[in-house]
């Protein structure tokens, strides 16, 4: 897939909708009681790339000072959410040693997944930091991954929500309406070629999460090194 044209088509369909009907926010950010919960595998970027997020992150907080961004403890990118989150799922009965065994068996072949980190576009209720895999083994991994589970009998939500085919990180959510959505589009403008650095990931996380990544609610399962 030519994932910059990807990126390229989901901004300038978020920016038609923007300009036709505003920012969308989300009003769960501070619900305390929202109890959405999932398992994600994912990838944390190094000191180095959360750095240079940092430096976008300072300058939205800028213009939206009164939003949701990212802690550095909680900026990930997705490799692929396993159950997407919903209110009401429970760690009760999940056989982790079963989803391992999966998650191993797709991990065959595999080997770090490096990404380039270049740019940021918007959608209706976030700004994310583009990622491009610069080698073939996260599309590979996923692929892996949907072929093992497409036959296991347990639960799973892969691609029910929509094929995962990005490699973004999300880094600021609005929880409030936007007030001057040209200043928001001014700042992704700013930044839409910026170059955050490029990383080898050697470190896979099997995580139960809720819909925001936060620490305080992220238990980490497994741990899978990429390294070899």
């Amino acid at each position: 897939m030519d994932l910059r044209n990807h990126y390229k088509k989901l901004h300038s369909s978020a920016l038609s909708s923007i300009n036709k009907e505003g920012f969308n926010y989300d009003k769960e950010l501070d619900n305390p009681s929202d109890l959405r919960r999932g398992l994600t595998l994912l990838i944390r970027p190094n000191k180095k790339i959360k750095e240079a997020f940092e430096l976008f992150i300072h300058q939205a907080r800028e213009v939206l000072p009164d939003q949701y961004f990212y802690s550095v403890d909680d900026i990930h990118v997705t490799v692929m959410p396993i159950v997407s989150c919903y209110s009401g799922f429970s760690m009760e009965g999940i056989e982790i040693d079963r989803y391992d065994e999966i998650i191993q068996k797709a991990l065959r072949g595999v080997r770090e997944f490096k990404l380039d980190f270049t740019g940021v576009f918007a959608s209706a209720s976030c700004l994310i930091i583009k990622g491009y895999p610069v080698n073939g083994y996260l599309e590979h991994f996923r692929q892996n991954l949907r072929n093992a589970f497409s036959g296991a009998k347990l639960e799973q939500s892969l691609d029910k929500r929509y094929k995962l085919v990005t490699a973004h990180s999300t880094v600021v959510r609005f929880k409030q309406p936007i007030k001057d959505k040209k200043k928001v589009i001014e700042l992704v403008k700013a930044f839409s070629d910026f170059e955050f650095g490029c990383q080898s990931f050697e470190q896979l996380e099997f995580v139960y999460n809720d819909w925001y990544q936060r620490k305080s609610i992220v238990q980490l399962l497994k741990s899978y090194n990429l390294k070899q």
